[in-house]
Parts: C-alpha cells; sequence; structure tokens
C-alpha cells in the first residue's frame, strides 16, 4: 500500500495536487483549503447597486477595454503581412 507523503499513514485518497495520493486527513485539509481559496475570489457582486470591485466583475470591465483598444486600432497584422513601425525619436 501506498504511504501519505506528507504524514506515513496509509494514502486512501487523491487530491489534484503533486503528489496525488495522501490520507484522508490531508485530503480534507487540502480541499477545505481549496474551497475557502475560491469563496475568497467569489466576493459578493453588488453591480446593480454601485460600482463593483470583485474579480468577475473586474476581470469583465478588463475584458471590455481589451476589446474597445482592438476595435480602436484594429487587429495585429498576421505573420505573412508587413507593416511600418514608426521611428522612436
Amino acid at each position: 500500500m501506498i504511504s501519505c507523503a506528507y504524514c506515513g499513514q496509509p494514502a486512501t485518497l487523491r487530491i489534484l495536487s503533486v503528489p496525488e495520493q495522501v490520507c484522508s486527513t490531508h485530503a480534507r485539509e487540502f480541499w477545505t483549503g481549496l474551497l475557502g481559496y475560491v469563496r475568497g475570489l467569489s466576493a459578493t457582486c453588488v453591480k446593480h447597486e454601485r460600482l463593483c470591485s470583485c474579480p468577475a466583475c473586474e476581470q469583465d470591465s478588463m475584458s471590455q477595454l481589451k476589446a474597445v483598444a482592438v476595435i480602436a486600432v484594429g487587429k495585429s497584422p498576421k505573420d505573412h503581412e508587413s507593416f511600418a513601425l514608426p521611428i522612436a525619436s
């Protein structure tokens, strides 16, 4: 039987990590920590009440800014297309 890499107890579960085979105590610790981390990323969204700064809204606003910039400047040229670069002075 394979042993837990962290404590030497029999490894009975697998987690999404390296090493992946761990005991039930360390598996519970891993999943508790992962869920706590994910919950921290998903703050309450208040975009209908005021300007929201939750991670999802911030990423959405950055995507919108990128889309506006691409529309204003145009798409980048393909590898086979030639283009002129302005010379820095």
